[in-house]
């Protein structure tokens, strides 16, 4: 993990908690791959799924998380 990831990922940790952040990182990796979607299908896919996980968090957070998730892993 280089230092940008280390503070994207302690800034996360602190707003929507670790667990949270740890299974959008999980999801965003899991759906990056998938050249046939469309970046609104895959935050479609990435919220359902979250959702379906158990998280209940407020839409602002859980859309600042996401982007969060998502710059870390272009920072790989």
């Amino acid at each position: 993990m280089n230092i940008r990831q280390a503070i994207i990922e302690s800034f996360a940790k602190w707003l929507i908690g670790g667990a949270a952040f740890a299974a959008l990182k999980r999801l965003v990796l899991d759906v990056a791959p998938d050249k046939q979607l469309t970046g609104a299908e895959k935050r479609d896919a990435v919220l359902s799924e979250f959702a379906s996980l158990g998280y209940s968090l407020a839409g602002s957070l859980v859309n600042t998380g996401l982007e969060l998730a998502l710059v870390w892993a272009k920072q790989r």
